[in-house]
């Protein structure tokens, strides 16, 4: 009977922050020798409440060969062109607290996605789903914070989160890129992440 095993989770883009309009191109990845599939999942946040009226995309490639620019685009995720709200933390919060205490809840609901901006360090923002919401008091959170956070601090709505099975057979390099082009589009912050899964017989 075969076994699975499961690489390490990587990042084929960093955490960061982007200001509108631009691209990040993730570095070329070699698929590890008998990965069968990557798990990728690909994260999206506001930053500032302005319209994204050109959203940006996550576009995941493939490349047959070892080298050359011979890209194809097997996926295409395109973020949401909402406005986002942005409501700023009234307390601070420890390491795993759930309760985000703000003075007004207007904007955000119960099971949608948040980004919990760290203005101090953006590596520190984090994604969030929200569990309830207790109107005009706190944004409560399914799981707790990974990192405190404090009244700098902001919450933003319409964060989303994308995730694919990538079939990695034959596949020579892969990559993704995030373009975010246009006149009219807010600040974001991007996260994509992956894992391998691999075969051993």
């Amino acid at each position: 009977m075969s076994d699975f095993t499961q690489a390490a989770v990587a990042d084929a883009i960093a955490h960061q922050e982007i200001t509108h309009p631009n691209s990040v191109y993730g570095s070329s990845l070699t698929p590890t020798a008998g990965a069968l599939w990557a798990i990728v999942h690909m994260h999206h946040g506001f930053i500032e409440a302005a319209a994204n009226t050109n959203p940006g995309s996550f576009y995941v490639q493939t490349n047959l060969e070892a080298t050359g620019e011979n890209w194809t685009t097997v996926a295409q995720f395109t973020v949401t062109n909402a406005t986002p709200v942005i409501e700023n933390m009234t307390a601070t919060e420890p390491i795993g607290e759930t309760v985000m205490a703000v003075a007004s809840t207007t904007g955000f609901a119960a099971n949608d996605y948040v980004y919990i901006q760290d203005v101090g360090t953006a590596a520190d923002s984090e994604w969030h789903q929200v569990d309830i919401i207790v109107g005009n008091t706190s944004i409560d959170l399914t799981e707790g914070l990974v990192v405190a956070k404090d009244t700098s601090d902001n919450i933003f709505s319409d964060a989303e989160n994308f995730a694919m099975k990538l079939d990695l057979s034959g596949v020579a390099r892969w990559r993704v890129i995030y373009k975010a082009e246009g006149g009219t589009g807010a600040n974001v912050a991007i996260w994509v992440r992956f894992i391998e899964v691999t075969d051993f017989e």
